[in-house]
């Protein structure tokens, strides 16, 4: 009897983009070679990281010299904003079975999305998520689980993740504790306004 490891799904914003493969597509190529805009989304991750990375090093040179950070703090939005017309461009020239943006439910081991045509159980996919508004991006290889209609005419489809890398798994933990960490923040807000509300009725 095989083991199904259980894992925690959350509900997250995801551009998401498939293409319908065989076997033979899965061995001969990676799913990112199958989405053109693929690589430009793996180059702005790539700017992202190392800009998180230059956080304190930025901090350090601020308390130092103001100008100068103005100035690294310019160039850093130059910078930015080539990325982001990096990753838009291929959007703009989307093949027939691409998404909008969706809010999907996701975990490290599948993703369950709508679409407005049915997909066979078993399809072999080649999915390209793109995670919202981090616009971190993700191609890889998943299969059909369950295709079911909902009340709104769409089908709700659910696929199982093949065989994801260490990078790939990593890389959807931290999406899914971004989401989590938010998540809690909300809340802690939310109870923080609550409580102010009541002590300022109590004091009325």
């Amino acid at each position: 009897m095989s083991e199904r490891r259980l894992y925690f799904r959350i509900d997250d914003y995801v551009d998401i983009e498939y293409l319908a493969v065989d076997e033979q597509t899965r061995q001969r190529a990676p799913a990112e070679h199958l989405f053109p805009g693929s690589g430009a989304l793996k180059t702005y991750a790539e700017l992202k990281r190392i800009d998180s990375e230059a956080t304190q090093l930025f901090y350090q040179i601020k308390d130092k010299d103001r100008q100068i950070a103005d100035y690294l703090y310019l160039l850093n939005r130059k910078i930015d904003l080539l990325g982001q017309e990096l990753i838009s461009e291929p959007r703009r020239h989307r093949s027939a079975s691409s998404q909008n943006d969706q809010r999907v439910s996701i975990s490290e081991g599948g993703v369950a999305f709508t679409h407005t045509r049915p997909i066979e159980t078993g399809q072999l996919l080649a999915l390209n998520l793109t995670f919202l508004p981090t616009y971190v991006g993700l191609a890889l290889y998943a299969h059909v689980t369950r295709c079911e209609p909902v009340h709104t005419g769409l089908y709700e489809i659910a696929a199982e993740f093949e065989s994801l890398s260490e990078t790939q798994q990593q890389l959807l933990s931290q999406q899914i504790m971004r989401v989590q960490l938010a998540e809690k923040r909300r809340h802690q807000d939310l109870e923080s306004g609550g409580n102010s509300d009541t002590y300022h009725q109590g004091a009325s």
